[in-house]
């Protein structure tokens, strides 16, 4: 592997880069964040049709542009840099989970869709927020078909997902389905978080109509893949969170002048600038190689996910703060934009996982006692 990218890939950020700077400014974003559904509809139209970017990790046989996980985690990390308001990540891992599931038919029929601009999500965390656990929501075979019942929470974009796919028990095991957001029995309930660029959405279902997607009691394995997938898509967005940070501190640091200097050639702040040039570097390293591992070697996806994970989300996190101590009180001010990143990387390191939750999932993957674990070790 060659560890940089193509320029082809360059190519490509710089055009995301462009677009995203016309339709996610900050003004756009502050304007988005404040609606009931969290985006624009226009630009989401021109973001699926008018640049295709949900279908470039989509097999070209399903309409797609046949490319993988680089290039779409290419687009997620431009779209964390500019705190895109858009349902990008829920969509493509509606995408993934159908893809997934080995069920031709299924993704003939809405992988197509998704990819040209139908919202969908993923629907599987429940009270405990834990995604490995057994779901408690129940699948039950009628006469006319599949009925789902129970409730899900922190589903993204869940208020406005077109297609959810849900997981569900079944006496055969953990099964995924399809149900449409607008069938009898599913309501959505918006979640308030501290992120308000990002929606959210308690999902409950009573004996919605549902179509099994796969087969029944695989969905456990497919849910695995789509998960750990999912993982390494958010790491590319948290590292584009840093990066904009990384950045943001630093142009403030060599503007402001404090005592005749710029503030950045004090040695406090050159200390907490390079501390977060390093973990942003690691980040991007540890981004870099889940995206290959989930195109070239999905053997190794489930434990680089959770190194990705860990690193990116630690890494966000810090990056946000660091930005707001550089700039000062006017970096904790509403009217500028740090608060923001800080708000996403914050809630972003609790919807897959926390940081100690992927410590925990490696630990148990290599062989080692979770709870004998030692993150500081």
């Amino acid at each position: 592997m060659q560890f940089r990218f193509d320029p082809e890939h360059d190519e490509l950020r710089r055009s995301v880069r462009r677009f995203l700077g016309e339709v996610a400014s900050e003004q756009a974003v502050r304007r988005d964040m404040v609606t009931v559904s969290g985006w624009d509809a226009a630009t989401w139209t021109r973001l699926a049709g008018e640049l295709e970017l949900l279908g470039l990790a989509v097999p070209e046989e399903y309409g797609g542009a046949g490319y993988g996980f680089v290039e779409l985690g290419l687009v997620l990390q431009e779209a964390g840099r500019s705190l895109l308001c858009a349902p990008l990540l829920s969509t493509s891992l509606a995408i993934r989970a159908v893809l997934e599931s080995a069920d031709p038919a299924a993704a003939a029929e809405h992988v197509p869709r998704l990819a040209g601009g139908t919202t969908g999500t993923l629907a599987v965390l429940e009270a405990r927020g834990d995604r490995d656990a057994a779901p408690g929501t129940r699948a039950a075979r009628t006469a006319s078909g599949w009925t789902v019942s129970g409730r899900k929470q922190w589903v993204l974009d869940g208020h406005t997902a077109r297609l959810l796919v849900v997981s569900a028990a079944t006496d055969a095991g953990t099964s995924l389905f399809l149900v449409d957001s607008a069938a009898p029995g599913v309501t959505a309930e918006p979640i308030p978080t501290v992120d308000p660029t990002r929606k959210v959405a308690r999902i409950s279902l009573t004996a919605a109509k549902a179509v099994l997607l796969g087969t029944e009691g695989g969905g456990g394995d497919a849910l695995r893949r789509t998960l750990d997938a999912a993982v390494v898509l958010l790491a590319a967005e948290q590292v584009g969170v840093a990066q904009r940070c990384l950045e943001m501190a630093t142009g403030y640091a060599k503007q402001r002048v404090q005592f005749s200097r710029p503030i950045g050639s004090f040695q406090a702040v050159k200390h907490k600038l390079a501390t977060v040039l390093l973990e942003v570097e690691a980040a991007t390293s540890a981004m870099m190689y889940g995206l290959f591992a989930a195109d070239r070697r999905p053997a190794e996806l489930a434990e680089v996910a959770c190194i990705a994970g860990y690193t990116c989300s630690e890494a966000a996190l810090l990056a946000a703060g660091e930005n707001i101590q550089v700039h000062g009180g006017m970096g904790a001010t509403w009217e500028h934009p740090a608060h923001l990143y800080l708000r996403r990387a914050t809630v972003s390191r609790q919807l897959l996982g926390d940081p100690q939750r992927h410590l925990e999932r490696l630990a148990g993957s290599i062989g080692l006692d979770p709870a004998g674990a030692d993150p500081a070790a």
